[in-house]
């Protein structure tokens, strides 16, 4: 006999590996959202769930919780069985704390107003009963024939809602929020690494070879399962479980290289898209043959600009501010398609800092501040 000719004795830690795979692209694609430079702080790794996001919003912090469920089988539909626990039969007893919804409930007690929401994930659909379950919890109004049952059986789960109201209970329920139908969770991994693409694209400007964005994505996910895979203890501080756990907009910048210094001067500037500013800046740097570590004092300069500008430019008549700007634009499509080298770069903004300062009769616009200028124009167009 031939090794094919016999059937295996098992083969779930296939299966298994697979479910890690997804979780793993799933988290990965919700580290990317990091670049977008919004309420995300960090995204923990298979701690408490498959994944927790953290939000911080005017100092207040929020989580949002992430089960990952995948099934081969793509006209499975998801019961209230599976999902809550709930059987149909009456003679049977219901078991809520051990379905996927009734684990993920637990954190809305125990975390209490930082909850923001649980979410399960997945790349096949929902039944209707299903559906109709969260549909209640999230209107507030009772149309499924199992709500009452959900609301009795979610009350037994939490002691603290026991003497709650129905209305209540739907408010804790309306937590839970359903994402059917995620492609980047198949085994066929084309859905996600479009969407990773996009993505960071979308973020960075970063246009990437499909090589290159392979070999981000392996980067990518040995990161996320790194922070998976590392020992956790009970007695850890949280700086401890932060550096072992999660994944932050540095490891991110860490894996796009793009310099954290730079990305760092040009939001504290004020810049609302810093990283697509840094990505910028060092793809003009290499195409001017511009040393890598200028690009710190690249941005500083440009930084220092937007910030003379929002302050002075309500001062400076509407026509010299035409004026003004035609002549740095000038300048900037020269540097844009690599025209002017660091040798001949200077002697120009030099000639331009002069004709500026005549244009508006002040004397507090410096060689950097004007080079500034002109790195932001090149950003600006560069982006557009």
């Amino acid at each position: 006999m031939k090794l094919h000719e016999v059937k295996a004795r098992e083969l779930n830690g296939r299966d298994t590996i697979h479910r890690f795979k997804a979780q793993f692209k799933a988290a990965s694609l919700e580290c990317l959202a990091l670049l977008e430079d919004c309420a995300i702080e960090r995204v923990f790794c298979d701690y408490h769930e498959d994944y927790v996001v953290k939000f911080v919003d005017d100092g207040e912090i929020y989580y949002r919780f992430v089960q990952v469920k995948t099934k081969t089988k793509q006209n499975h539909l998801y019961n209230i069985l599976e999902i809550f626990g709930i059987k149909k039969t009456k003679k049977n007893d219901h078991d809520l704390p051990n379905s996927f919804a009734g684990k993920m409930l637990l954190h809305v007690d125990n975390f209490g107003a930082t909850c923001h929401s649980l979410v399960i994930l997945t790349n096949i659909n929902f039944d209707d009963d299903v559906e109709g379950l969260v549909n209640d919890a999230q209107s507030g109004n009772v149309v499924s024939k199992h709500t009452a049952t959900l609301i009795t059986e979610t009350k037994k789960l939490v002691p603290s809602l026991t003497a709650k109201t129905d209305k209540e209970v739907l408010d804790f329920l309306s937590h839970l929020k359903l994402m059917p139908r995620q492609q980047i969770l198949n085994e066929d991994d084309d859905n996600f690494v479009s969407s990773a693409h996009s993505q960071i694209y979308k973020y960075s400007e970063i246009n990437l070879t499909p090589k290159e964005i392979r070999l981000l994505i392996i980067q990518l996910l040995s990161l996320i399962e790194s922070k998976s895979s590392d020992e956790i203890k009970d007695s850890m501080t949280e700086d401890m479980l932060n550096d072992k756990a999660s994944v932050t907009l540095d490891d991110m910048l860490d894996i796009l290289a793009i310099s954290r210094p730079a990305y760092y001067l040009l939001r504290n500037g004020g810049d609302p898209n810093a990283i697509k500013s840094v990505s910028i800046l060092q793809r003009v740097l290499k195409r001017n043959n511009y040393k890598e570590e200028t690009l710190n004092s690249f941005a500083n300069f440009k930084s220092q600009w937007e910030t003379w500008y929002r302050v002075n430019r309500h001062t400076i008549q509407e026509l010299k501010l035409l004026e003004l700007m035609d002549e740095i634009t000038s300048l900037t499509d020269n540097l844009a398609v690599g025209k002017i080298d660091m040798k001949t770069i200077t002697g120009a903004v030099v000639k331009l800092t002069t004709n500026l300062r005549t244009l508006l009769d002040r004397n507090d616009l410096t060689e950097e501040l004007v080079f500034g200028a002109v790195l932001s124009e090149i950003v600006k167009g560069e982006s557009s």
